[in-house]
Protein backbone atom coordinates (compact mmCIF):
# COMPACT_ATOMS: atom_id res chain seq x y z
CA UNK A 1 0.00 0.00 0.00
CA UNK A 2 1.16 3.60 -0.97
CA UNK A 3 0.34 6.70 0.90
CA UNK A 4 1.77 10.06 0.25
CA UNK A 5 1.44 12.28 3.15
CA UNK A 6 2.31 16.02 3.28
CA UNK A 7 1.66 17.53 6.84
CA UNK A 8 -1.37 16.11 7.52
CA UNK A 9 -2.70 15.44 10.68
CA UNK A 10 -5.37 12.94 9.80
CA UNK A 11 -2.51 10.32 8.98
CA UNK A 12 -2.08 8.29 12.35
CA UNK A 13 -5.68 8.20 12.61
CA UNK A 14 -6.36 6.87 8.91
CA UNK A 15 -3.52 4.39 9.11
CA UNK A 16 -5.36 2.79 12.85
CA UNK A 17 -8.56 2.14 10.89
CA UNK A 18 -6.47 0.78 8.48
CA UNK A 19 -4.97 -1.98 10.43
CA UNK A 20 -8.39 -2.15 12.20
CA UNK A 21 -10.29 -2.50 9.05
CA UNK A 22 -7.80 -5.08 7.58
CA UNK A 23 -9.10 -8.87 7.32
CA UNK A 24 -5.39 -9.77 7.49
CA UNK A 25 -3.48 -7.34 8.70
CA UNK A 26 -0.58 -8.87 9.64
CA UNK A 27 -0.23 -9.70 5.55
CA UNK A 28 -0.34 -5.73 4.73
CA UNK A 29 2.90 -3.87 3.67
CA UNK A 30 2.16 0.37 4.11
CA UNK A 31 4.80 2.47 2.57
CA UNK A 32 4.24 5.92 3.45
CA UNK A 33 6.04 9.42 2.52
CA UNK A 34 5.63 11.31 5.58
CA UNK A 35 6.17 15.10 4.64
CA UNK A 36 6.27 16.56 7.85
CA UNK A 37 7.14 19.52 9.55
CA UNK A 38 9.42 19.74 12.17
CA UNK A 39 7.19 19.91 14.91
CA UNK A 40 4.62 17.07 13.70
CA UNK A 41 5.12 13.90 14.74
CA UNK A 42 3.28 10.36 15.05
CA UNK A 43 2.33 8.24 17.84
CA UNK A 44 4.33 5.41 19.02
CA UNK A 45 1.56 3.44 18.87
CA UNK A 46 0.97 3.78 15.02
CA UNK A 47 4.81 3.92 14.42
CA UNK A 48 4.28 -0.03 16.11
CA UNK A 49 2.33 -0.72 13.24
CA UNK A 50 3.36 -4.45 11.67
CA UNK A 51 4.59 -3.65 8.24
CA UNK A 52 4.36 -0.11 8.00
CA UNK A 53 7.29 1.70 6.63
CA UNK A 54 8.17 5.80 7.31
CA UNK A 55 10.05 7.29 4.64
CA UNK A 56 10.22 10.87 6.51
CA UNK A 57 11.28 14.17 4.28
CA UNK A 58 11.54 17.65 5.21
CA UNK A 59 8.17 19.25 4.02
CA UNK A 60 10.90 22.14 2.50
CA UNK A 61 12.54 19.44 0.39
CA UNK A 62 8.84 18.06 -1.47
CA UNK A 63 7.97 18.30 -4.90
CA UNK A 64 4.88 17.48 -4.80
CA UNK A 65 2.26 14.82 -4.27
CA UNK A 66 3.46 12.45 -7.41
CA UNK A 67 7.19 13.40 -7.30
CA UNK A 68 5.86 11.28 -3.54
CA UNK A 69 4.01 8.60 -5.67
CA UNK A 70 6.92 8.18 -7.77
CA UNK A 71 9.23 7.66 -4.70
CA UNK A 72 6.83 5.23 -3.51
CA UNK A 73 6.27 3.04 -6.21
CA UNK A 74 10.43 2.64 -6.44
CA UNK A 75 9.90 0.80 -2.82
CA UNK A 76 7.51 -2.06 -4.47
CA UNK A 77 8.96 -5.68 -4.27
CA UNK A 78 6.96 -7.33 -6.42
CA UNK A 79 3.96 -7.73 -4.05
CA UNK A 80 0.61 -9.16 -6.29
CA UNK A 81 -1.40 -6.40 -5.44
CA UNK A 82 -1.25 -2.00 -4.77
CA UNK A 83 -3.38 0.18 -3.06
CA UNK A 84 -2.94 3.54 -3.64
CA UNK A 85 -4.52 5.69 -1.02
CA UNK A 86 -4.27 9.04 0.47
CA UNK A 87 -3.37 9.98 4.17
CA UNK A 88 -6.96 10.91 5.18
CA UNK A 89 -9.19 7.52 5.23
CA UNK A 90 -11.94 5.77 6.92
CA UNK A 91 -12.19 2.59 5.80
CA UNK A 92 -15.49 -0.47 5.33
CA UNK A 93 -14.74 -3.71 6.54
CA UNK A 94 -13.47 -6.49 4.52
CA UNK A 95 -11.38 -6.43 1.51
CA UNK A 96 -10.65 -5.91 -2.12
CA UNK A 97 -10.59 -8.14 -4.78
CA UNK A 98 -10.14 -8.31 -8.65
CA UNK A 99 -11.21 -10.19 -11.66
CA UNK A 100 -13.20 -10.38 -14.35
CA UNK A 101 -10.85 -8.70 -16.95
CA UNK A 102 -7.01 -9.20 -17.49
CA UNK A 103 -6.01 -5.80 -16.02
CA UNK A 104 -8.56 -4.40 -14.19
CA UNK A 105 -8.00 -1.01 -11.84
CA UNK A 106 -10.76 -0.49 -8.99
CA UNK A 107 -10.99 2.95 -8.78
CA UNK A 108 -13.46 5.44 -7.11
CA UNK A 109 -13.67 9.43 -5.49
CA UNK A 110 -15.06 7.68 -1.94
CA UNK A 111 -17.84 9.37 -0.24
CA UNK A 112 -16.68 12.09 2.02
CA UNK A 113 -16.37 12.16 5.77
CA UNK A 114 -15.66 15.00 8.03
CA UNK A 115 -13.49 14.59 10.87
CA UNK A 116 -15.12 16.93 13.09
CA UNK A 117 -18.17 15.03 13.20
CA UNK A 118 -16.76 11.38 13.03
CA UNK A 119 -18.57 8.69 12.33
CA UNK A 120 -21.72 10.79 11.85
CA UNK A 121 -20.88 12.91 8.85
CA UNK A 122 -20.28 9.79 6.63
CA UNK A 123 -21.85 9.98 3.22
CA UNK A 124 -23.70 7.09 2.09
CA UNK A 125 -23.37 6.76 -1.72
CA UNK A 126 -20.66 5.50 -3.93
CA UNK A 127 -19.47 7.82 -6.72
CA UNK A 128 -19.17 7.96 -10.54
CA UNK A 129 -16.97 10.00 -11.85
CA UNK A 130 -17.20 12.18 -14.79
CA UNK A 131 -15.17 15.24 -16.52
CA UNK A 132 -15.51 18.90 -15.47
CA UNK A 133 -13.07 21.42 -16.60
CA UNK A 134 -9.98 22.68 -18.31
CA UNK A 135 -7.39 25.03 -18.32
CA UNK A 136 -5.12 25.82 -21.35
CA UNK A 137 -7.28 23.85 -23.24
CA UNK A 138 -6.29 20.44 -21.60
CA UNK A 139 -9.12 18.33 -19.59
CA UNK A 140 -7.92 19.20 -16.22
CA UNK A 141 -10.73 18.40 -13.22
CA UNK A 142 -13.05 15.61 -12.96
CA UNK A 143 -15.97 15.85 -10.69
CA UNK A 144 -18.52 13.13 -9.05
CA UNK A 145 -22.18 11.90 -8.84
CA UNK A 146 -23.42 9.03 -6.99
CA UNK A 147 -24.08 6.08 -9.11
CA UNK A 148 -27.70 5.72 -10.09
CA UNK A 149 -29.63 2.94 -8.32
CA UNK A 150 -26.14 1.58 -6.80
CA UNK A 151 -27.98 -0.34 -4.56
CA UNK A 152 -29.51 -2.59 -7.03
CA UNK A 153 -26.29 -3.43 -8.42
CA UNK A 154 -24.26 -6.53 -8.03
CA UNK A 155 -20.30 -6.18 -9.50
CA UNK A 156 -18.40 -3.24 -9.97
CA UNK A 157 -19.37 -0.48 -12.90
CA UNK A 158 -17.16 0.48 -15.60
CA UNK A 159 -15.53 3.86 -14.92
CA UNK A 160 -14.17 6.26 -18.14
CA UNK A 161 -11.60 8.25 -14.70
CA UNK A 162 -9.28 6.97 -12.42
CA UNK A 163 -9.13 8.26 -8.83
CA UNK A 164 -5.71 8.92 -6.89
CA UNK A 165 -6.73 8.89 -3.78
CA UNK A 166 -8.01 4.99 -4.20
CA UNK A 167 -6.52 2.87 -6.71
CA UNK A 168 -6.68 -0.75 -6.42
CA UNK A 169 -4.41 -2.81 -9.25
CA UNK A 170 -1.94 -5.86 -10.02
CA UNK A 171 1.27 -4.97 -8.49
CA UNK A 172 3.17 -5.15 -11.86
CA UNK A 173 1.05 -1.27 -12.24
CA UNK A 174 4.04 -0.10 -10.19
CA UNK A 175 6.47 -1.11 -13.31
CA UNK A 176 3.97 -0.39 -16.26
CA UNK A 177 2.97 3.12 -15.19
CA UNK A 178 5.74 4.78 -13.26
CA UNK A 179 4.23 8.22 -12.11
CA UNK A 180 5.45 11.30 -13.56
CA UNK A 181 7.54 13.02 -11.04
CA UNK A 182 7.05 16.50 -12.37
CA UNK A 183 3.22 16.37 -12.65
CA UNK A 184 2.44 18.76 -9.96
CA UNK A 185 -0.80 18.11 -9.14
CA UNK A 186 -3.83 19.72 -11.75
CA UNK A 187 -4.67 17.11 -14.50
CA UNK A 188 -2.49 14.17 -12.79
CA UNK A 189 -5.73 11.75 -12.70
CA UNK A 190 -6.77 12.80 -16.53
CA UNK A 191 -2.70 11.62 -17.14
CA UNK A 192 -3.13 8.54 -15.46
CA UNK A 193 -6.46 7.74 -16.74
CA UNK A 194 -4.94 8.09 -20.21
CA UNK A 195 -2.21 5.80 -19.36
CA UNK A 196 -3.64 3.27 -18.02
CA UNK A 197 -6.11 2.72 -21.03
CA UNK A 198 -3.84 2.89 -23.25
CA UNK A 199 -1.40 0.18 -21.47
CA UNK A 200 -4.60 -2.24 -21.33
CA UNK A 201 -5.70 -1.22 -18.23
CA UNK A 202 -9.48 -1.53 -17.95
CA UNK A 203 -11.11 0.75 -15.16
CA UNK A 204 -14.15 0.11 -12.42
CA UNK A 205 -16.06 2.07 -10.03
CA UNK A 206 -16.96 0.05 -6.76
CA UNK A 207 -20.56 -0.76 -6.49
CA UNK A 208 -20.58 -0.07 -2.61
CA UNK A 209 -18.85 1.87 -0.17
CA UNK A 210 -15.33 0.94 0.60
CA UNK A 211 -14.10 3.85 2.36
CA UNK A 212 -14.29 7.60 2.57
CA UNK A 213 -12.50 10.62 2.38
CA UNK A 214 -12.01 13.77 3.88
CA UNK A 215 -12.09 16.74 1.13
CA UNK A 216 -11.87 19.25 3.59
CA UNK A 217 -8.45 20.95 3.87
CA UNK A 218 -8.57 22.13 7.61
CA UNK A 219 -6.76 18.77 9.08
CA UNK A 220 -4.14 19.72 6.73
CA UNK A 221 -1.85 22.13 5.00
CA UNK A 222 -1.95 22.07 0.96
CA UNK A 223 1.59 21.80 -0.57
CA UNK A 224 0.99 25.04 -2.67
CA UNK A 225 1.22 26.87 0.99
CA UNK A 226 4.56 26.43 1.57
CA UNK A 227 5.81 26.51 -1.60
CA UNK A 228 6.17 29.51 -3.01
CA UNK A 229 6.84 29.62 -6.48
CA UNK A 230 4.40 26.44 -6.68
CA UNK A 231 3.54 27.80 -10.27
CA UNK A 232 6.31 27.15 -11.92
CA UNK A 233 5.95 23.46 -11.51
CA UNK A 234 2.62 23.98 -12.18
CA UNK A 235 3.47 26.00 -15.57
CA UNK A 236 5.64 23.12 -16.53
CA UNK A 237 3.34 20.12 -15.80
CA UNK A 238 0.74 20.96 -17.92
CA UNK A 239 3.38 21.53 -20.45
CA UNK A 240 4.02 17.69 -20.09
CA UNK A 241 0.66 17.13 -19.99
CA UNK A 242 0.42 18.77 -23.29
CA UNK A 243 2.71 16.13 -24.62
CA UNK A 244 1.43 13.13 -23.03
CA UNK A 245 -2.72 13.89 -24.51
CA UNK A 246 -0.92 14.22 -27.94
CA UNK A 247 0.86 11.36 -27.62
CA UNK A 248 4.25 12.58 -28.68
CA UNK A 249 5.54 12.34 -24.90
CA UNK A 250 7.83 9.19 -24.91
CA UNK A 251 9.74 7.38 -22.95
CA UNK A 252 8.56 5.38 -19.32
CA UNK A 253 6.40 8.31 -18.65
CA UNK A 254 4.88 8.21 -21.92
CA UNK A 255 1.15 6.58 -23.02
CA UNK A 256 0.98 2.56 -23.97
CA UNK A 257 0.70 0.96 -27.25
CA UNK A 258 -2.13 -1.86 -26.42
CA UNK A 259 -4.59 1.12 -27.06
CA UNK A 260 -4.27 4.98 -28.70
CA UNK A 261 -4.91 8.34 -27.45
CA UNK A 262 -7.52 8.47 -29.75
CA UNK A 263 -8.93 5.68 -28.24
CA UNK A 264 -9.27 7.02 -25.29
CA UNK A 265 -10.65 10.33 -26.93
CA UNK A 266 -13.27 7.99 -28.40
CA UNK A 267 -14.41 6.68 -24.91
CA UNK A 268 -14.64 9.79 -22.94
CA UNK A 269 -16.50 11.14 -25.69
CA UNK A 270 -14.41 14.33 -25.31
CA UNK A 271 -11.06 15.52 -27.02
CA UNK A 272 -8.04 15.94 -24.11
CA UNK A 273 -6.51 18.95 -26.05
CA UNK A 274 -8.67 21.45 -27.54
CA UNK A 275 -6.14 24.05 -28.87
CA UNK A 276 -9.05 26.81 -29.91
CA UNK A 277 -9.56 27.17 -26.13
CA UNK A 278 -5.91 28.12 -25.23
CA UNK A 279 -5.93 31.34 -23.19
CA UNK A 280 -2.82 33.34 -21.93
CA UNK A 281 -0.89 32.06 -19.08
CA UNK A 282 -2.91 33.18 -15.64
CA UNK A 283 -0.72 35.22 -13.11
CA UNK A 284 0.12 33.09 -10.41
CA UNK A 285 -3.02 33.36 -8.03
CA UNK A 286 -2.20 33.61 -4.52
CA UNK A 287 -2.99 31.02 -2.00
CA UNK A 288 -6.18 29.15 -3.34
CA UNK A 289 -8.09 26.33 -1.49
CA UNK A 290 -10.32 23.73 -3.87
CA UNK A 291 -8.74 20.60 -4.32
CA UNK A 292 -7.13 21.95 -7.38
CA UNK A 293 -5.79 25.18 -6.40
CA UNK A 294 -3.33 25.59 -8.85
CA UNK A 295 -6.04 27.88 -10.37
CA UNK A 296 -6.92 30.65 -8.14
CA UNK A 297 -11.47 29.87 -7.29
CA UNK A 298 -12.27 33.15 -8.67
CA UNK A 299 -11.31 32.25 -12.32
CA UNK A 300 -14.11 30.50 -14.05
CA UNK A 301 -13.13 27.89 -16.06
CA UNK A 302 -14.89 26.09 -18.96
CA UNK A 303 -16.49 22.85 -18.09
CA UNK A 304 -17.49 20.27 -20.69
CA UNK A 305 -20.62 18.90 -18.85
CA UNK A 306 -22.39 15.58 -19.97
CA UNK A 307 -25.54 14.74 -19.43
CA UNK A 308 -27.63 11.03 -19.93
CA UNK A 309 -25.93 9.27 -23.04
CA UNK A 310 -22.35 9.74 -24.42
CA UNK A 311 -21.51 12.90 -26.08
CA UNK A 312 -24.43 14.53 -25.16
CA UNK A 313 -23.65 17.51 -23.62
CA UNK A 314 -23.28 21.94 -23.13
CA UNK A 315 -20.01 23.97 -22.24
CA UNK A 316 -20.84 26.13 -19.88
CA UNK A 317 -18.91 28.55 -17.52
CA UNK A 318 -18.75 27.48 -13.78
CA UNK A 319 -16.75 28.26 -10.86
CA UNK A 320 -13.34 26.43 -9.91
CA UNK A 321 -14.25 23.60 -7.58
CA UNK A 322 -11.99 20.82 -8.27
CA UNK A 323 -12.00 16.95 -7.20
CA UNK A 324 -12.08 18.09 -3.47
CA UNK A 325 -14.87 19.54 -3.14
CA UNK A 326 -17.22 16.78 -4.90
CA UNK A 327 -18.96 15.75 -2.00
Amino acid sequence: MQVPAYRDSELPKTLIDLYAKAEHPELLRVCVVWQRAPDEALPASVRILPGLELIEVPFEKSRGCNWARHMLQARWRDEPYTLLIDSHHRFAPGGLRSGGVAKPILTCYLPSYEPDREPGGRKKQPYKIYPLGREQGLLTDLTSHPIPFWKRLRAPIEADFASLHMLFAAGTYNREIPFHPAIYFRGDEVVTSLRAYTHGYDMFHPHVIVGWHCYDRKARVPHWNDHEKWYERHWRSLRIIRQMFRGVYSGEFGVGHARSVKDYENRICLDLVEDAKVPGQHAAPKGGTGRKAAVDRRLPVEADLRTGARGVGVRVLVPQHGRESQA
